[in-house]
């Protein structure tokens, strides 16, 4: 392999500079007295929508949580919507902050695309009302310019990470390679969640069958 193909295959993808995220990891939230109300408010459905009535999630079943007025949550949140895609912007950028560590744990391509597949895996599981709140209908039907770009971070890190070490392809290419490989993550997370894949699957041979298939996708490095 020459010199130049070398420095190529052990060289950092670029990353846009992003603070790192300070939403909350999900944990249950504490019954509300004087503090900050918003923060709670997220707390409180996060803990809603990791469970199986995230359906019914509403502000006056938070406010009925917390023991606040009924009113209490439309000060900080135009509606329940407005509170979604505030933790959806918050879900992607936790999101992003893995995959930067995850991306950091080696030089080699194909360690990285392994970290980041786990990475996705590993937060969809353990943040489920965020994984949720990023995925609603409602929330994807959302005009919000601050939702898109927060979306956009973990999209533009993978898919760059791919038009680097694969310059065979083009960069839409490698935008399909990459819609590729997030649907099929969430398509696994999803049936995993239902039932179907986990009774067939354990977790351990989850995670092994998605990092194989995606390596097969994405091919070998090239020299």
């Amino acid at each position: 392999m020459s010199a130049q193909a070398a420095k190529k295959r052990t060289s950092t993808p670029t990353k846009p500079t992003v603070a790192k995220s300070t939403a909350p990891r999900t944990r249950s939230a504490p019954a509300y007295h004087h503090g900050d109300l918003p923060k709670t408010l997220k707390l409180a459905a996060l803990e809603v929508l990791s469970g199986p009535e995230a359906h019914l999630l509403s502000f006056r079943d938070l406010a009925r949580r917390l023991g606040v007025t009924t009113a209490a949550p439309y000060h900080h949140f135009k509606d329940r919507t407005t509170l979604l895609v505030a933790l959806a912007i918050d879900g992607y950028k936790l999101l992003y902050d893995d995959f930067l560590q995850a991306a950091q744990e080696s030089e080699q391509y194909a360690d990285r695309i392994r970290s980041l597949t786990l990475a996705y895996l590993g937060f969809a599981r353990r943040e489920r009302g965020y994984y949720a709140a990023m995925f609603l209908p409602e929330v994807s039907a959302a005009s919000s310019p601050e939702l898109k770009s927060a979306a956009n971070l973990s999209f533009d890190l993978i898919r760059d990470l791919i038009a680097e070490h694969r310059p065979d392809l083009t960069r839409e290419q490698a935008s399909e390679r990459t819609v590729s490989i997030w649907s099929f993550l969430h398509g696994m997370i999803v049936l995993s969640a239902a039932g179907p894949l986990s009774r067939r699957l354990p977790r351990k041979e989850q995670d092994r069958f998605a990092v194989e298939s995606i390596e097969r996708w994405l091919g070998s490095d090239p020299a």
